[in-house]
């Protein structure tokens, strides 16, 4: 059975949740990159007098946690509705056949 996601693009229950999965892991690979290499590099880089544009970056990566919080929470919000999706689809064709991902 397939969703589309967005409107855009058609998935399967399993691998729609593996790549669900998948972000979660990268973002929680992005955090620990962040939590064991900013602190050290901000001190770096503001020793350095940095510039206008260069100010505007740090200003982001000093936010980064929050920026991959509010990224959780709008997946884990699509996690809920693609997959209730999925349940009203299978409610609607209870009987329907099985047949194997492509």
């Amino acid at each position: 059975m397939r969703v589309k996601v967005y409107g855009l693009f058609s998935r399967t229950r399993r691998r729609y949740i593996i790549e669900a999965i998948t972000g979660v892991v990268f973002g929680l690979m992005l955090f620990v990159a962040w939590w064991l290499g900013w602190p050290d590099l901000r001190q770096r880089l503001l020793a350095l007098e940095p510039p206008p544009f260069l100010r505007l970056t740090l200003a982001v990566l000093d936010r980064t946690p929050w920026i991959l919080l509010g990224a959780a929470l709008w997946k884990g919000m699509e996690v809920l509705i693609v997959l209730r999706s999925f349940a009203r689809k299978e409610v609607r064709n209870p009987l329907k056949e099985f047949t194997p991902p492509t």
